[in-house]
């Protein structure tokens, strides 16, 4: 995902994208309960500091708390968990149409984490339009209603926050060694994540202008101001801040979408796992070249990835019908379940 001299980004070479042996994920049915009193989720700036603290306790909570799947190499925690997650299908959600669908997915997932661990409030999100050019002075980076500012040292450690001397397990890249939360935050790069940047992005007339703009746009350049977990593009999750990130990206879709919900909702496209040739769209050379700087997945990854053509008729395309996975945490969903903010599944909107 992201592109600074200074990131260490980790991508996977073309072999590990097609000579996966599948592992076959069934659908799950899906709530279909109508959504009659969507949830409000508002930026980090409005909520009340007794959310605040709920929401970060909870975080703490995951990230000190056992694994349970007992099946996701390397995770020691249910965080390392959810960050697995996210290496596990990272060759399948960026530069694909699976981008925006699985992270929304993905919001879902760490809702139901963090009510495991006592959190029954709304999702916040960061609008980080209100803080462009100047990330560094967000409310977000509080030291104690917040998520701590930008590391320090060589490895960028959190100094102060609710994540100090917090360990994460999975990364960099590819492989499982322990780390601690870090990030470090360039307001240069922030200023691309305003008012004006966001519209350009959301401006397209279909999903694949969209979808584009908006990962190539204040996505991009949201993680490189960032810079989380040294800026690895396969386990940046392992920062809490991530979810702030992608709840902001989330936001971008819902505002597209809702500009024509008729036609909007329906509209999904493009592939379902990376082009060999392109790798991560935003690095040079293919997935091949890619690999020789960062990687491939291991043998224990690939054995647990899911089939990227879940639910596309065997093809390369993405379809509303495409499963996405969880691997155990909660129950599978399909790219149709999660177009509708409002549609059942799920059931919430943004302020």
């Amino acid at each position: 995902m992201y592109g600074t001299l200074t990131l260490l980004v980790a991508c996977i070479g073309a072999s590990a994208a097609v000579s996966i042996t599948p592992q076959s994920v069934s659908a799950t049915a899906s709530s279909t309960s109508p959504c009659t009193a969507p949830q409000k989720r508002q930026s980090w700036h409005d909520i009340k500091d007794d959310t605040k603290k709920a929401y970060l306790a909870a975080a703490r909570c995951l990230l000190t708390s056992p694994q349970k799947l007992n099946r996701l190499p390397g995770a020691k925690t249910r965080w390392d968990e959810l960050v697995s997650l996210h290496q596990i299908h990272a060759l399948q959600i960026h530069t694909t149409g699976q981008f925006l669908p699985f992270h929304r997915y993905y919001l879902k997932i760490l809702e139901f984490l963090m009510q495991e661990c006592g959190y029954d409030g709304v999702l916040p999100y960061w609008d980080e339009t209100r803080d462009a050019g100047k990330f560094s002075a967000s409310p977000v980076f509080h030291p104690t209603l917040g998520f701590g500012g930008s590391g320090t040292g060589a490895q960028n450690c959190l100094s102060d926050g609710p994540f100090v001397n917090l360990t994460v397990n999975i990364g960099p890249g590819f492989k499982s060694q322990p780390r601690c939360v870090n990030r470090r935050i360039t307001d240069m790069f922030s200023s691309q994540t305003g008012t004006s940047y966001v519209t350009a992005a959301i401006s397209g007339k279909t999903y694949q202008q969209a979808l584009d703009a908006i990962y190539s746009g204040p996505h991009l350049l949201g993680h490189m101001a960032l810079s989380m977990m040294n800026g690895d593009s396969i386990t940046s999750s392992g920062d809490p801040l991530f979810f702030m990130h992608h709840g902001f990206v989330d936001k971008m879709w819902w505002q597209w979408q809702s500009k024509d919900p008729e036609t909007r909702l329906k509209d999904i496209s493009g592939l379902n796992a990376q082009d060999p040739a392109v790798g991560f769209s935003e690095f040079p050379g293919g997935m091949e070249q890619e690999s020789s700087l960062w990687g491939k997945p291991t043998r224990e990854i690939l054995a647990v990835t899911p089939d990227p053509k879940s639910g596309d008729n065997g093809g390369n395309t993405l379809t509303l019908g495409h499963v996405m996975s969880s691997l155990g945490i909660i129950p599978n969903a399909t790219v149709a379940d999660v177009m509708n903010t409002k549609g059942g599944y799920l059931c919430y909107e943004y302020v």
